[in-house]
């Protein structure tokens, strides 16, 4: 194997990249916190190291120069900056990467009516989190153009696969009412990570694409297929009026913007495989993985 690749952040993503990296005989380094990560790299013979991106000292001696990065990492979960990205840029300054590949969130384009939305539509991001990924978003193009890196910035809607299903805890949560459900969008982690691998392999470059499996339906449906296809009680489903009250603040996060991503732009220039283009094969592939670990 070459090992020239990179994986910061190696966790939810980066577990499902993993393997797809073995099968083209590529190597990467997983920069990671968590044991789950490790352990997996370690078992398909990755090389590991644990790093705390809230530490700069921590990335002074990692080799970026010409290497290719998946930037997985999460910003902090306070402010609204990310100096997460701003600590490894810093270091990538001695060390210019080839190409870097980002994970951004659709989030950045905020509450859009249910609008269908391309790469060129206005930033509005109303939440924290989304606030966070649009200022990494312009630390990193800003890093690319002065230091003439490329870059790849994969604007994605809600990622789900089977160790992430909320099985334990439908019952717990509260939707909005079918009828009312504003739409949201979702890609299957392993398609994700397809598309991360295309977006790195592509000959065009410096490029923002949306990111989803091109069926959006609602967070109502997405939560009801789950409970339907596992044989639990749905979930309670409650009006519109009253979501301020009922829901969640992360429920409520969704439900204040809807938005359809267009991914006309991923289709026609990456050009990926997506083994699961709506919401029920991907849940049929995440209970048949479920099904062989029991």
């Amino acid at each position: 194997m070459k090992s020239n690749i990179i994986i910061a952040g190696c966790g939810f993503l980066g577990r499902a990249l993993i393997p797809q990296l073995v099968e083209q005989q590529e190597e990467a380094l997983c920069l990671m916190q968590s044991s789950q990560s490790e352990d997996l790299a370690l078992a398909l013979d990755m090389p590991t190291q644990r790093v705390d991106f809230d530490q700069a000292s921590e990335l002074d001696t990692l080799d970026t120069q010409t290497k290719d990065i998946y930037y997985f990492a999460p910003p902090p979960k306070t402010d609204d900056s990310d100096q997460r990205m701003v600590n490894f840029l810093a270091r990538c300054k001695d060390a210019i990467p080839r190409r870097i590949v980002y994970i951004s969130t659709s989030g950045v384009y905020g509450d859009c009516a249910g609008d269908w939305v391309n790469e060129d539509a206005e930033l509005k991001p109303i939440t924290a989190r989304a606030k966070r990924r649009v200022y990494a978003e312009h630390c990193l193009l800003a890093f690319c153009e002065k230091y003439n890196c490329e870059y790849q910035i994969l604007r994605v809607g809600g990622i789900y696969g089977a160790e992430r299903l909320p099985l334990h805890r439908l019952s717990a949560i509260k939707v909005i009412d079918p009828e009312q459900a504003p739409y949201s969008n979702r890609i299957h982690v392993d398609d994700l990570a397809r598309v991360c691998l295309a977006a790195m392999l592509a000959e065009r470059c410096n490029e923002i694409f949306n990111v989803a499996d091109g069926s959006p339906s609602s967070m109502t449906d997405f939560y009801f297929s789950i409970a339907d296809r596992a044989q639990l009680e749905r979930p309670e489903a409650v009006s519109l009026d009253t979501a301020d009250t009922e829901l969640s603040p992360s429920m409520l996060s969704f439900i204040k913007e809807a938005r359809r991503l267009d991914i006309t732009k991923m289709q026609l220039l990456l050009q990926p495989v997506l083994c699961y283009s709506n919401l029920q094969a991907g849940l049929d592939h995440c209970f048949d993985q479920l099904q062989a670990k029991n």
